[in-house]
């Protein structure tokens, strides 16, 4: 069981680097749709700074726990399909897709926040 732990966590490693290069691609949408785009980036940043200070931490409970792993991994991989579909479909904020963008960011933040207090509260409680 540790090592399909491991893998995972190393699969959540490959994507969270390999992501960037897709949520770039993908900017000029995300800065179009204004407030939510904003919304986005900022809860995107708390999370990007979160998962940084696990890495430099180096402690082995983030490695261990597949929940966690799997759903960062699934949150990578929306942000990726996402990502893909609009460059391959090339398709762009208009007054007609506002609303397919407002709700996949919209849907991307929640996924980041509760993220974030599985995070906190799961690792919080495991320290007392």
């Amino acid at each position: 069981m540790k090592r399909f732990n491991k893998i995972i966590y190393y699969l959540k490693l490959f994507l969270f680097i390999i992501h960037f290069y897709f949520v770039f691609i993908v900017l000029h949408n995300i800065l179009d749709i204004k407030i939510y785009g904003y919304l986005f980036l900022i809860i995107y940043f708390f999370y990007i700074i979160k998962v940084i200070t696990e890495l430099l931490s180096k402690k082995e409970r983030y490695k261990n726990d597949l929940i966690y792993n799997l759903m960062q991994i699934g949150f990578l991989g929306y942000i990726i399909g996402i990502s893909i579909k609009l460059y391959i479909s090339k398709l762009y904020v208009t007054d007609k897709t506002i609303t397919y963008f407002r709700t996949n960011y919209l849907i991307a933040s929640l996924l980041i926040v509760f993220i974030i207090i599985y995070g906190i509260l799961c690792f919080y409680n495991k320290k007392k």
